[in-house]
Formats: C-alpha cells, sequence, structure tokens
C-alpha cells in the first residue's frame, strides 16, 4: 500500500465538563484546545508533546491517540511502517485536574486502555 506522508491535523475544543466535576452542567465551549499532528513515517514511532500531558511523550504503543491511530488503521487492514504524532495540549487532563475523562477530552465514560468507538 501507498502511503501519503501529509501532516494530518486534528483540534479539539475543550467544554467546561473538562473543568471537573459540576461544570459539566454548563455545556460551555471554552478557547482551549488540544490539537494533534500525525502523519506516516518510514519506520518506528515518534511522539512528541508540549504542554498538559508531556511526560507521555515516552508511552510508545500505549499512548492513547497511538492506540486509537492502530486501531482505525487495523479497519483497513494494514498498519504503516511508521507513526509520527505531534501533541500540543491546552486542556486539562484527568488525574492531573480531577475530571474523570481518561484522558480524552470529549469522551466521559472510561476505555481500560482502548478506543471506545461505538461503545456509546
Amino acid at each position: 500500500m501507498a502511503w501519503a506522508h501529509d501532516v494530518v491535523r486534528v483540534r479539539v475544543p475543550a467544554t467546561s465538563a473538562n473543568l471537573g466535576p459540576g461544570f459539566d452542567a454548563l455545556g460551555l465551549a471554552l478557547t482551549l484546545y488540544d490539537e494533534v499532528d500525525a502523519w506516516i513515517r518510514p519506520a518506528g514511532l515518534s511522539i512528541e508533546i508540549s504542554g498538559e500531558g508531556e511526560d507521555l511523550a515516552d508511552a510508545g504503543e500505549e499512548h492513547l491517540v497511538v492506540q486509537a491511530m492502530r486501531a482505525a488503521f487495523a479497519l483497513t487492514g494494514t498498519q504503516p511502517p511508521g507513526i509520527g504524532l505531534r501533541c500540543v495540549n491546552q486542556i486539562p487532563h484527568p488525574g492531573r485536574t480531577g475530571p474523570g475523562r481518561n484522558g480524552r477530552p470529549g469522551r466521559g465514560r472510561p476505555g481500560r486502555g482502548r478506543p471506545s468507538w461505538g461503545r456509546g
């Protein structure tokens, strides 16, 4: 399979639910975003993180975004030779400020370390 080597950017906005328990009832959009740039590499895995969760750059294949990408590629029946990932995180992540969002802005259900598409 021929892989495109363009960078794909995903920008996820925060909501008031990311601030902690009780704030989810407000349902306000905030001007905080997590941005993820991803691209196909010739080999290996490269993760760069700045902001919230920057200590997770060494997570390797256990990084939630990498797991989600692997699951998406698995649906196509193939995996790329390598993945490059750059995360710029402004949204408070769980375990650091309190809300039980499991590292996923916009997702409140536990995923037990797996992508949770299609599970509510």
